[in-house]
């Protein structure tokens, strides 16, 4: 039971070591974008790879549809969005 256990911490700490690395690679500015395009693509990878079972709460394709909202309105914000006078 202990093995499991740790087993489901580390794939915690995995999943947070994966976003701390990539918020190092993009700058901060880009952090959200950066984490939310790898989700959706990925998501997408996976489900086109035939996987059934999902660790994350919300199944696809409503997560795979969240990320790809996040991402859109990322870069809208980042790119398009014209600050105010």
């Amino acid at each position: 039971m202990k093995d499991d256990h740790g087993k489901a911490l580390e794939g915690w700490a995995f999943t947070f070591c994966k976003a701390a690395f990539l918020c190092l690679i993009f700058t901060p500015k880009y952090a959200l974008l950066g984490c939310a395009l790898c989700a959706t693509v990925l998501y997408i990878a996976a489900g086109l790879k035939g996987v059934k079972e999902w660790r994350c709460w919300a199944k696809p394709p409503w997560v795979t549809i969240f990320w790809a909202l996040v991402t859109g309105e990322e870069v809208w914000r980042l790119f398009f969005h014209l600050p105010a006078p």
